[in-house]
């Protein structure tokens, strides 16, 4: 009886042990579609038909549409064939889901940015070849309206103007030519009486002529495209170049003195609209002059061009700094009082005071006087200038490589 109670009670223990597992399991699987709901939520408040992240994208999305539509409009000109007992329903049907199946395939295609794999992410190529496969078939079951089919292929044609090369189109007239002599072929076979052979050959022979004749066409202006492009970028890319050449020293890399000057005024209107203070710094080379007379021009270049530097590896990111005249450099220091300016005007001092001039010998030193200002509210900004002139002056005056404030 003991035995009996104590095997009872091992499969109730088990039956608990199991219901507390599929409640875990439950609570489990719960959790899971819960996260999956949220996610698809998620996904379904962001999803956008056409990509926000990639310009590129977006406009091959584009593109896609404008092509859909243009097959959206030749499916309604076969229902107008049907109305008018060219076509029947059946065929109608089969077109409508060729087209279906094609766009849905790309536009996924696309959206899933599975296209950017491929060298060529527009698909150009296997649209045109899908779109001549539409064409193919509605050659086969509307064939009393041939004529107006032949115009297709051309249309078709043109959608590549823009980025095939001419072998490239010559691919796709190719394929064409072959749907259309499998087209010829399958009306010989299962509809003998609608066609005669020897007109086909010629309507084949002479759709040939017209579609490499277009294909040498649209490859020379897609080539001519291409051209232009290049010439444009090439002409971006100058025009870039001159402008840094018109706002800035071509000896030094910092701005001319007409750019400075604007971008003083700049400085001085946001200053004047959001009330943070800035400072100027007047620095002048000392006794550059005579390093010029001395050891001749370009060293006096080079001197400039390491002064430079070394004022650059000084520079805030948010600073900027112009040649103002021949060794005088003016920095503009903003969101900044003239108690840090004074700071920072001793660091630029002290570095060049501490750099090395190998081109003036091992004993030689370049040092700097620097005269400071800050801008007052208001203020016309070529007194802002005068002031700091006048300090660096007072620098100059006082035995040179110092710092002077005009407040």
């Amino acid at each position: 009886m003991i035995f009996l109670v104590q095997i009872l009670k091992l499969i109730f223990a088990k039956e608990i042990m199991v219901h507390k597992s599929l409640s875990l399991n439950i609570n489990g699987i719960k959790k899971k579609l819960s996260k999956l709901a949220f996610n698809l939520s998620v996904m379904a408040v962001n999803f956008s038909v056409i990509s926000r992240d990639d310009p590129k994208q977006a406009l091959r999305l584009r593109r896609f549409f404008v092509t859909f539509a243009v097959y959206i409009l030749n499916i309604s000109i076969s229902y107008f064939a049907y109305l008018a007992g060219i076509v029947d329903l059946r065929a109608l049907y089969g077109l409508g889901i060729i087209v279906l199946t094609i766009n849905v395939v790309l536009f996924i295609v696309f959206r899933s940015d599975l296209n950017l794999r491929m060298s060529d992410p527009s698909l150009t190529t296997i649209q045109m070849c899908a779109a001549i496969l539409v064409v193919m078939y509605a050659m086969y079951y509307g064939y009393k309206v041939q004529g107006l089919l032949f115009s297709m292929y051309i249309l078709i044609l043109l959608f590549g103007i823009f980025r095939l090369y001419t072998s490239q189109f010559l691919f796709i007239s190719g394929f064409a030519l072959l749907t259309y002599g499998i087209d010829i072929g399958l009306l010989k076979i299962f509809r003998p009486l609608d066609i005669d052979l020897k007109i086909e050959l010629f309507k084949w022979f002479g759709l040939a002529v017209v579609l490499i004749s277009v294909s040498f066409i649209g490859g020379n202006i897609s080539s001519l495209r291409r051209e232009l492009s290049v010439s444009r970028r090439k002409l971006q890319s100058s025009l870039t170049v001159i402008r840094e050449m018109a706002i800035h020293d071509d000896l030094t890399g910092f701005f001319n003195r007409t750019h400075l000057m604007d971008l003083i005024e700049t400085e001085s209107n946001r200053s004047i609209r959001t009330g943070d203070v800035f400072s100027l710094a007047m620095i002048d080379i000392d006794k550059f002059k005579n390093i010029n007379d001395t050891y001749g021009h370009q060293t006096g270049d080079y001197v400039l061009k390491t002064f430079a530097s070394v004022l650059r590896s000084v520079l805030r990111k948010t600073d900027f700094c112009g040649r103002y005249g021949g060794e005088e450099f003016l920095v503009v220091l903003t969101q900044t009082d003239l108690q840090a300016a004074q700071i920072f005007a001793e660091r630029i001092r002290d570095c060049v005071e501490k750099s090395l001039f190998p081109s003036l010998g091992p004993d030689s030193k370049v040092t700097v006087s620097i005269g400071l200002t800050a801008y007052k509210m208001q203020e016309n900004i070529e007194r802002t200038i005068a002031r700091a002139d006048e300090a660096l002056y007072m620098a100059k005056n006082g035995g040179r490589n110092r710092v002077e404030v005009s407040a």
